[in-house]
C-alpha cells in the first residue's frame, strides 16, 4: 500500500471533476442527512450528519456546505464521524484530511479526502459521517430552524465565473479517474421549545418520535441480523404488516425522508 502524493487535489477534487475528461458521473445515488433534533433556548444540541446508500466502490472525498440561521444557533464544534475514523487506529498521520470550517457564523464548510489507493481506508458503509455541537442562542423563540446541506458557494473552479450548486460525494482512484457520484441532499432542524413526541409513528423503528436516516440504518442492522428492533419499533417500522423487517420497508421509509411518497 503506497500514499499518494494527492492530498491537495482530493481536498479540490469537485473542482477536478468540473473540468477533467476522467470524470465518471456514475448512476450510484448516495443520501447525505442532517437529522431533526430539539433543544430549549440556551441549551447545547449535538446533530448527526449521515451518508446513506454508499456504493460498494467507496468515498475518499467529499465537499460540501451546511447552513443555519446563526441568530438562533451557535455552532461549537464539528467532528468527523464513525464512518470517517476507519484508519484512526493506524496511525497513518496526514492520510486522512477532514476539515469543517466554521469560523462563518451560518455556514460549515465541509471537506473530506483520504490519500490512499486502498479502498479499506475510504468510506465504504452508512452511517454517521459528522456531529455537529451547537448551542441554541438566549432568547430564541419557539420554532423549527433548518439545517441545510448544498454546494460550497464559489465558483466551479477558479476563474470560471460559474457559481457552483453540486454537493461532491465520490471518490478518485490510483489511475486519477473521479467517480462523481448523485446526491441527495435532506435537511434537518433544529426544533427550540417543546414539540409532543408521536407514539406509534410509522416509519420510527427507532423511537425517537422522528422520521430520519437512522430509521433506515435502524431497519438495515435489523435485517442483517446485527440489531434487534424493539417491540414498538417493530411495530413502526412493519409497513407491510408481515411482522418481519426487510429491505423494502427500509427503501419506504427513506423515500419518504426524501420527498419521493407523502406517506408511510
Amino acid at each position: 500500500m503506497r500514499v499518494r502524493k494527492i492530498a491537495a487535489g482530493l481536498a479540490a477534487v469537485s473542482m477536478l471533476a468540473a473540468v477533467s475528461a476522467q470524470t465518471v458521473f456514475a448512476a450510484d445515488s448516495v443520501t447525505v442527512s442532517a437529522e431533526k433534533v430539539e433543544a430549549k433556548a440556551g441549551a447545547d444540541f449535538t446533530m448527526a450528519v449521515s451518508l446513506a446508500g454508499v456504493p460498494a466502490a467507496g468515498v475518499n472525498a467529499a465537499e460540501f456546505e451546511i447552513t443555519y440561521d446563526s441568530s438562533a444557533i451557535t455552532v461549537t464544534g464539528v467532528s468527523a464521524g464513525s464512518i470517517v475514523n476507519a484508519n484512526a487506529s493506524e496511525g497513518l498521520e496526514g492520510v486522512t484530511i477532514f476539515d469543517a470550517d466554521y469560523s462563518e457564523a451560518g455556514t460549515i464548510t465541509v471537506t473530506y479526502a483520504v490519500a490512499l489507493d486502498d479502498s479499506a481506508y475510504w468510506v465504504t458503509q452508512d452511517g454517521t459521517f459528522l456531529t455537529i455541537s451547537g448551542k441554541v442562542n438566549d432568547g430564541t423563540a419557539d420554532g423549527t430552524y433548518a439545517v441545510e446541506i448544498k454546494g460550497i458557494d464559489r465558483e466551479t473552479y477558479e476563474g470560471s465565473q460559474t457559481p457552483n450548486t453540486e454537493i461532491f460525494i465520490g471518490n478518485m482512484n490510483a489511475e486519477g479517474a473521479i467517480t462523481d457520484y448523485t446526491v441527495t441532499a435532506t435537511a434537518g432542524s433544529v426544533v427550540v421549545g417543546s414539540e409532543p413526541v408521536a407514539e406509534g409513528l410509522r416509519g420510527d423503528a427507532d423511537c425517537n418520535g422522528k422520521i430520519n436516516i437512522l430509521d433506515v440504518i435502524t431497519v438495515n442492522k435489523a435485517v442483517l441480523g446485527k440489531e434487534a428492533l424493539s417491540e414498538q419499533g417493530l411495530k413502526n417500522a412493519d409497513l407491510n404488516g408481515d411482522g418481519v423487517p426487510s429491505s423494502e420497508e427500509s427503501l419506504m421509509i427513506m423515500k419518504k425522508i426524501v420527498g419521493l411518497i407523502a406517506t408511510l
